[in-house]
């Protein structure tokens, strides 16, 4: 009786740590991302700028440049969404390749571009929805909860008289952008345009570029905002690090997080002169002033980072040999807010 026991305490013991380790090959494989790259173009062969291409399994996207081309992280067993105003949306699995070039159909809308470059673009080529009912979890293209909007509205001013320096606001005019709500589903829609109101710390969310309303904070997860240049702001929202303002992520990955706060006040200007020698400056201003932080994925602990050797080499401690193999190859790099980027990509790898 006892043998019999024994044996069927092996037994399923055996067949436990078989499920333990097909449980854990399963995490595995669905925590694995590759880079995915490609283009974008109409059956014109246009290029297709502003189309959204998207992992959502990962909750990573990305926008196409001015050429269509694309660059993201993704599951190599997911499913991509390439989406762009005009357009009829596509979805392809990844099946672990690398590389893809889309082609996208035209689909009937009520709006018409103006120009060709919108045509090709993308832009401006849908018919207008309500915020209510854009942030509806019933609306087709949307998805997830919706999203509650603050009471109220603003009227933002990117531009600014010439005797003021800087400006309180991230982008010099309204950008595309996408919003991964407290639900963690991604909200994209291409007659949304955002910014970010660097004092007041709120994401403005507008329709008609003179109108906007702030998102509230509360259920937004994170936003990713793209310049007409093409270049990629994301932010995201850490309580416990700040509460009135969203962070912003310079690097992460699977082991290490790098990002910055950033706080903007305005300066109004205290020019004087008693006729012999002058102080102050004689015109307003809004002064950014930047922290840095490294955070250890694997038990949370976060630390300031200075742009300084000494200070890196301590955060990094636990990884000193990569480490320096990275500070060696980047010898002659300043340490600036791009050597961070490179330096959190090559620490996650």
């Amino acid at each position: 009786m006892k043998y019999y026991l024994r044996a069927k305490y092996i037994t399923m013991k055996k067949i436990f740590s078989v499920m333990l380790l097909v449980v854990s090959m399963a995490h595995f494989a669905s925590a694995q991302t590759i880079t995915v790259t490609g283009t974008v173009k109409d059956n014109l062969g246009n290029f297709l700028h502003y189309a959204f291409v998207q992992d959502k399994q990962v909750k990573y996207a990305a926008y196409t440049d001015s050429l269509g081309n694309f660059s993201l992280s993704a599951n190599p067993q997911s499913k991509l969404s390439i989406s762009c105003y005009g357009y009829k949306d596509t979805v392809v699995a990844v099946n672990n390749t690398a590389h893809f070039d889309f082609v996208l159909y035209p689909k009937n809308v009520e709006a018409v571009a103006s120009t060709p470059t919108e045509a090709a673009s993308g832009t401006e080529m849908t018919k207008r929805v309500s915020l209510e009912e854009a942030f509806s979890p019933n609306v087709k293209g949307v998805g997830g909860p919706n999203i509650n909007l603050t009471a109220g509205a603003s009227f933002p001013s990117f531009s600014h008289k010439e005797a003021t320096e800087g400006s309180r606001y991230l982008l010099s005019e309204w950008s595309h952008g996408y919003v991964v709500n407290a639900q963690d589903s991604i909200i994209q829609n291409s007659t949304f345009y955002f910014n970010y109101d660097k004092i007041g710390g709120g994401l403005l969310l507008s329709q008609d570029k003179r109108s906007a309303i702030e998102v509230n904070k509360e259920m937004v997860k994170s936003f990713t905002l793209v310049d007409a240049a093409n270049v990629s702001y994301t932010f995201e929202r850490m309580p416990d690090v700040d509460p009135t303002h969203y962070v912003q992520i310079l690097s992460t990955g699977k082991k290490y997080k790098i990002y910055r706060t950033l706080k903007t006040k305005f300066v109004k200007a205290d020019y004087s002169t008693n006729g012999i020698a002058s102080t102050g400056n004689n015109y307003d201003s809004y002064q950014d002033n930047y922290e840095y932080y490294v955070l250890d994925l694997h038990n949370n602990n976060r630390q300031k980072l200075d742009l300084k050797k000494k200070s890196i080499k301590a955060d990094f401690a636990a990884d000193a040999e990569k480490l320096n193999k990275f500070m060696t190859d980047h010898s002659d790099d300043s340490i600036d807010e791009s050597y961070l980027s490179s330096l959190g990509s090559y620490m996650n790898e």
